[in-house]
């Protein structure tokens, strides 16, 4: 009894099924989890209209999937054998491996000494990637990718929809987003009701997390964020930093140790660590440029020409980089960025963007335009000298990658001669400066580079590293 009215009771007490030869070690973060999902089955059986889908990040090896994806869906059944599941791992294998784990919790003597009059698989749907209960209950296991079409469930899991060395393809992610959204998104049965749960490890800025809760989907989502270690600010909702070790800051003291997150972040390196272990897919401070190295200044430097860069984009594509601009001043051996912008524009509107842009911060004919040529950049060259009085021209092409150009300017950035003029683009600009080189966009570093290779290149750079 105590386990129908506890899911955490549940999970405590299935877990010699699965784990015989695993001794149980709970933590904070397994009731809390267990909590929440009971409180959504409770909801869906009551039918009571949903106020979000559920996004939870949790270092691996947690139990989140055992929790999850393996005991959630069976004690769902003794809730309500209705229901109706569609789960998804990264892989087939390791979708059918959790759907298997689950089907024998309930073939179990355990199990069915306690529940075995409640329901029963059905002999004629009975495989491993799915099967049905008497009460047509269906738990279906598929792929990131897979296809479900003509199916629709109550509840739809997700679990670690791409693997670490997955996350490393810009194909494979994008792929793994577009099929939620496509593919996936559209199963539930009752789209008021049901409930999407994704629950992973970080491993990219723009991994199904990154996606989900970009500007236009994050009211759509309640956000469960337990790094292994506090002092980031990264724990979502903010409260539950109190079940965390006040002196060491861990969140789960037997398992994840100082000694052994040590010894993970030397396996993984720092980025493999922040993500995996730390939910924040790139480190806050990425070692190349800080952004404490940047002041922020509260007035324009006084008789400065304005001049400006311009990194331009292919397409208006949102799934693409966008356009862009930087406007700087250059005096006394110091730079002040003025302003600093990412644009999503097809080649006509950037052309016009471009002239008000410009105009608005400070263009006078003594200014300069570079652009980098690229992209379109030849042909916003082209038109601008035809059609406008704007100083334009195309600026060398690089010859080395980014995160070299980013080395030969790092020393004048740390020197700290360069700073922002406070606006409400310093927030975005500093947060891709600091995760360079894994951030999901690099357009404002590129122009940042642009801008201070061109004053070290026209003849002052031979004292812009000395005071």
């Amino acid at each position: 009894k105590l386990c129908e009215m506890s899911f955490y009771e549940f999970f405590k007490a299935a877990w010699i099924v699965v784990e015989p030869a695993v001794p149980l070690s709970t933590n904070w973060h397994h009731k809390y989890i267990c909590d929440l999902l009971q409180e959504e089955c409770e909801r869906v059986i009551a039918q009571q209209p949903k106020t979000k889908d559920i996004i939870i990040n949790v270092p691996f090896r947690s139990t989140k999937s055992l929790i999850v994806t393996v005991m959630f869906p069976v004690w769902a059944w003794i809730k309500s054998p209705k229901q109706r599941f569609i789960t998804s791992s990264y892989s087939a294998t390791l979708s059918i491996e959790l759907a298997t784990k689950s089907r024998d919790i309930i073939f179990s003597d355990w199990f069915k000494r306690r529940w075995g009059d409640v329901f029963h698989i059905k002999k004629d749907q009975n495989l491993k990637e799915r099967y049905e209960n008497n009460f047509v209950g269906m738990r279906r296991a598929t792929s990131v990718g897979g296809t479900v079409t003509g199916q629709g469930a109550d509840f739809l899991i997700v679990d670690d929809p791409l693997s670490p060395q997955m996350a490393n393809s810009a194909t494979e992610r994008e792929n793994a987003n577009e099929w939620y959204r496509t593919t996936f998104y559209s199963r539930l049965n009752q789209p008021d009701i049901g409930v999407r749960i994704i629950i992973m490890q970080r491993v990219h800025e723009d991994d199904l997390t990154g996606f989900l809760l970009g500007k236009e989907t994050r009211l759509k989502y309640r956000h469960i964020c337990i790094p292994a270690k506090s002092g980031d600010g990264n724990i979502k909702p903010a409260y539950l930093e109190k079940f965390y070790e006040k002196d060491t800051q861990l969140f789960w003291k037997d398992r994840f140790s100082q000694k052994i997150l040590d010894d993970y972040k030397s396996a993984l390196g720092s980025y493999g660590y922040a993500g995996q272990l730390q939910q924040t897919p790139t480190p806050l401070d990425s070692g190349m440029i800080h952004k404490d190295w940047f002041k922020i200044d509260r007035y324009r430097v006084d008789e400065a020409i304005v001049n400006f860069v311009i990194d331009p984009a292919y397409t208006a594509d949102q799934k693409n980089d966008p356009s862009a601009l930087l406007a700087y001043t250059y005096k006394e051996n110091r730079w002040q960025i003025v302003d600093c912008v990412n644009v999503y524009k097809e080649f006509p509107d950037l052309v016009k963007f471009i002239q008000q842009w410009v105009q608005k911060n400070g263009y006078t004919n003594r200014s300069r335009i570079y652009v980098e040529p690229k992209a379109s950049g030849k042909s916003i060259v082209q038109t601008l000298v035809r059609e406008t009085g704007l100083n334009v021209k195309e600026d060398k092409p690089p010859t080395k990658d980014k995160v070299a150009r980013v080395s030969d300017v790092s020393a004048s950035l740390e020197s700290g001669r360069v700073s922002l003029l406070n606006g409400d683009w310093n927030d975005e600009f500093l947060d891709q400066l600091a995760k360079f080189p894994a951030a999901k966009h690099d357009d404002m570093v590129d122009c940042l580079v642009m801008a201070v290779n061109k004053e070290i290149w026209s003849g002052g750079g031979k004292v812009l590293y000395f005071s």
